[in-house]
């Protein structure tokens, strides 16, 4: 196999992945897409592995070997960096900067700001290529989906009147009410202390149901969407309102850039998804009923302007779409999406990986035997959970048991995010169809 693309948070990098088997593959190169935790696709003998593994992150030597344990030792992995706008914390902390033997191989950058971080943190600049986000690319306008079609498709799926006005609000709130196990897991991930993050998580998440409820009392013909974030696993309240409000929906599936195409207004807490909305040129708005600490913030959503009460939440909704603004200025936009607007991302990416698949040479890193054995050890234990989610086609089953153990975890991330053939065919024909139609 020429390429292995590793995804995994399904609704965030899964078109992504297809996007690019379809160039790869359109230029002779096979390749294949696979979950982080899809067992049934892992190598643990190492035979046939990749040339080229492109994963979603690389944060450091551990990073490493779970990739070559899992999916084969490749001559290069590339790390996609699905996280790049953080916030100040998060950058001085430094967990999403690689470190380690990560370094040793290749980053792609949106921007010249995460450049300079990845610089700072140590990172040699020829380890670096600087190509704008992939889930940017279907939003040119050469291959953007017809707006109509696209959103009577989605009311199609999702039993949405067309008619109506959509509101969108792209969550982030996946710290509110989060289990203590799942707090601290991420703790021990980051290396640091995180229990200030729930409550200004759930505080500003349910002050924001509260501006939602009353609006939709005065508003009963917009249909208001709530697209929750994929990490976002605890929604009571929020189904609260969907219970009480038939014009209330709480909708996960889809590419959040096909919402944002088709709605009308759009809202958001501290997703940075609203950058696909900037660059579709549709406006967009940012709720902060409470000030976040700066600390906490988001590099680039604290230069918005912010609507603080509800009062001026109600205001702008109903505004009509010619009075709507932009909450963040083109210019801080640019610093860290740094899109050429000649050439798509999926194209350079091909001729990037192109470049690596007829180069002679390797990665050179120093391999640590006792790592990588620990790392196949660790994938061993997918194996019978995977299996166990299983149905005869290989679909994960629906109904796995409750628990909090690392077992359950596993079993969730693979009912979760784990996408199935039929699935995969789908994207795979509505991107080909989009990005031939030129």
């Amino acid at each position: 196999m020429d390429v292995l693309i590793v995804y995994e948070r399904k609704q965030r990098e899964l078109e992504n992945a297809i996007l690019m088997q379809i160039e790869l593959e359109s230029r002779g190169y096979s390749c294949d897409i696979v979950q982080f935790y899809e067992a049934s696709k892992f190598n643990l003998l190492n035979i046939n592995s990749p040339k080229v593994i492109l994963t979603p992150h690389l944060y450091n030597t551990k990073s490493v070997y779970r990739n070559f344990a899992r999916f084969g030792h490749a001559k290069y992995l590339v790390n996609l960096q699905y996280e790049q706008v953080l916030s100040k914390k998060w950058e001085v902390l430094g967990a999403h900067t690689p470190k380690g033997s990560a370094q040793d191989f290749f980053h792609i950058c949106w921007g010249d700001e995460v450049v300079n971080r990845l610089i700072e943190g140590g990172i040699p600049d020829y380890n670096i290529k600087v190509i704008a986000p992939l889930h940017l690319d279907l939003l040119r306008s050469e291959y953007r989906p017809c707006k109509s079609k696209l959103r009577d498709d989605l009311a199609r799926n999702y039993g949405l009147e067309s008619t109506r006005k959509w509101v969108l609000f792209l969550s982030s709130f996946t710290y509110a009410d989060i289990e203590l196990n799942r707090l601290k897991m991420n703790e021990a991930a980051a290396g640091t202390d995180l229990s200030d993050f729930p409550e200004i998580h759930t505080k500003s998440r349910d002050e924001l149901l509260r501006w939602f409820s009353s609006v939709l009392e005065k508003d009963t013909e917009s249909l208001f969407i709530y697209r929750p974030h994929p990490d976002e696993l605890n929604l009571v309240n929020v189904l609260k309102l969907e219970n009480n409000f038939p014009n209330f929906r709480v909708i996960r599936e889809r590419a959040v850039k096909d919402w944002i195409q088709v709605s009308d207004n759009i809202y958001t807490w501290y997703s940075t998804s609203v950058v696909e909305s900037h660059f579709l040129d549709k406006p967009y708005s940012i709720l902060r009923p409470y000030p976040l600490p700066d600390s906490f913030d988001s590099v680039l959503l604290k230069y918005g302007d912010f609507i603080t009460s509800y009062s001026q939440f109600e205001s702008d909704y109903f505004l009509l779409d010619e009075q709507r603004s932009f909450a963040i200025s083109d210019q801080h936009i640019k610093k860290y999406y740094k899109v050429d607007e000649v050439s798509p991302s999926f194209k350079k990416m091909g001729d990037f990986v192109e470049s690596l698949l007829i180069n002679e040479d390797a990665s050179k890193f120093s391999f640590d035997i006792k790592l990588y054995l620990v790392a196949k050890l660790k994938s061993l234990i997918i194996y019978p959970v995977f299996m166990f989610n299983k149905l005869k086609n290989g679909t994960p089953i629906l109904n796995q048991k409750r628990g909090n153990g690392l077992f359950s975890q596993i079993s969730k991330e693979i009912v979760g995010q784990v996408a199935n053939k039929q699935e995969k065919g789908k994207i795979e024909n509505r991107l080909k169809a989009q990005i031939r139609k030129c």
